[in-house]
């Protein structure tokens, strides 16, 4: 995972929920729901040495790095570690945190001892998601159950006029050209901050990763069934987009600038409306033990 340095609070789950999608998308065999992976049932090795400190330097940047063997996150607090632990587009979808855990920031190193090299290149995207719930288990005595609540959600529909991109079979060659070019193929996505690009790719993928842009679950409500060639260009919000109440702020008019996008790139339209959402309910959590 590469690291990513927090200027706000909403940019930092704006770079984590990209994160998610670029590991959601590596695996292009993998099913593609819009609910949170529930961690805890993935069967995952774990870190022989783990180091939790308290960090109070007040820095406003962040890094959170999970490679080979090793994990670091610094200055980071227990709801991003919960954010990156489950498969979630948002942190208005956790519930059930105290305070302390949204505002104390923490250094946590750890490692694997000796490890299987040959095992460390098979770990998929949720056994390492495995691993990190294993360290707020273990040191956070962290606990947690999914939960379905009905919240704000964006349908996201065919607009007037139709559909502005094609099969992945008879896209133009321009989209042809981009695709080939970030090397994406068979379900493969790109998504940086304000761009998206994807390739032979479901509606499911897509709206999966406009939920992290527009601040609240998308469903795909299209019809769509088959795969396409996506490319998406926006001006990205540096402020939250639905901080308030859990998503229940009209986001829609403070990220216009995607909806616009959506609408006029893609054809489609996001509505706002109401929805079964899958929620994580946290049920208990504590400070962190002497290392």
């Amino acid at each position: 995972m590469p690291s990513v340095s927090r200027v706000s609070r909403s940019t930092v789950y704006k770079n984590l929920s990209l994160l998610a999608v670029a590991l959601l998308v590596a695996v292009a065999a993998r099913s593609r729901g819009q609910a949170p992976v529930s961690a805890s049932q993935v069967a995952a090795p774990a870190y022989d040495v783990v180091s939790v400190k308290p960090n109070k330097s007040g820095s406003g940047g962040m890094s959170l790095t999970d490679v080979t063997a090793i994990f670091q996150a610094k200055n980071i607090t227990v709801e991003n570690l919960v954010f990156s632990a489950y498969n979630l587009t948002s942190e208005n979808l956790i519930f059930g945190l105290p305070g302390w855990a949204r505002s104390d920031h923490f250094d946590v190193d750890a490692k694997m001892v000796d490890p299987d090299p040959k095992q460390i290149e098979k770990l998929t995207v949720d056994q390492r998601r495995g691993m990190l719930l294993a360290i707020l288990k273990d040191r956070f005595h962290f606990q947690a159950h999914l939960e379905t609540r009905t919240l704000p959600v964006y349908d996201l529909v065919i607009a007037k006029g139709g559909p502005k991109f094609t099969g992945s079979s008879e896209s133009s060659k321009e989209i042809a050209a981009t695709i080939a070019k970030r090397n994406l193929t068979n379900g493969g996505m790109m998504m940086s901050d304000g761009e998206l690009i994807a390739g032979d790719t479901p509606v499911s993928t897509l709206t999966y990763s406009l939920t992290g842009a527009a601040g609240r679950t998308v469903i795909d409500k299209t019809g769509l069934t088959g795969t396409y060639n996506f490319e998406l260009k926006w001006t990205p919000e540096r402020e939250g987009q639905a901080d308030a109440d859990n998503g229940q702020a009209d986001s829609q008019n403070s990220a216009s600038s995607i909806f616009t996008a959506v609408e006029e790139q893609l054809g489609l339209k996001l509505q706002p409306s109401k929805g079964p959402v899958q929620t994580l309910v946290v049920d208990h959590v504590e400070l962190p033990s002497e290392n």
